[in-house]
């Protein structure tokens, strides 16, 4: 049987990998967003990158930016302030929140796929995106539901005479 210092440290790595993860997520979306791009090879054997996306794009960037400051600063808190509901307060809230980026990259859709070479991957590719964006939004519907349901369970073992 593990101790409860064994599972705080395993909370603790994992806090970290969320951390650098989101980190790295954000680096790359604000910063080299220029490689989300079909590459095009020339007649002279030079490749360019052609963007897939649309200036829609850097409407849906604030968004991203925030959510990502967010599940930052919260997974911090969660690793000073160790309480069983606020860290599953927490993980709620990260679940809305990817539900918020995966709808809000469906109403804003800032991808062109008719940049590519392919015109029967351009036709394709925006209904294989926007399936694999409604998955998503259920996934984190699905886990936002468990989640809230685990801390109704914790806050009545807490509220328990």
């Amino acid at each position: 049987m593990a101790s409860d210092s064994d599972g705080r440290c395993g909370e603790v790595a994992s806090d970290l990998l969320i951390i650098v993860v989101t980190a790295v997520q954000l680096i790359f979306f604000t910063f080299f967003y220029e490689y989300i791009a079909w590459p095009v090879k020339a007649p002279d054997g030079s490749v360019t990158w052609v963007s897939l996306l649309t200036d829609e794009y850097f409407n849906w960037l604030p968004f991203v930016i925030a959510a990502s400051i967010i599940v930052i600063v919260v997974t911090i808190v969660m690793m000073i302030y160790n309480r069983a509901w606020f860290r599953q307060s927490g993980w709620i809230l990260f679940s809305l929140l990817g539900i918020t980026m995966t709808t809000s990259l469906l109403i804003i859709f800032p991808f062109d796929f008719s940049v590519g070479p392919n015109d029967a991957v351009a036709e394709l590719a925006p209904t294989v995106v926007t399936v694999a964006l409604l998955f998503m939004a259920a996934f984190y519907a699905v886990s936002a539901a468990v989640q809230l349901k685990d801390l109704r369970k914790i806050s009545a073992r807490n509220d328990a005479p």
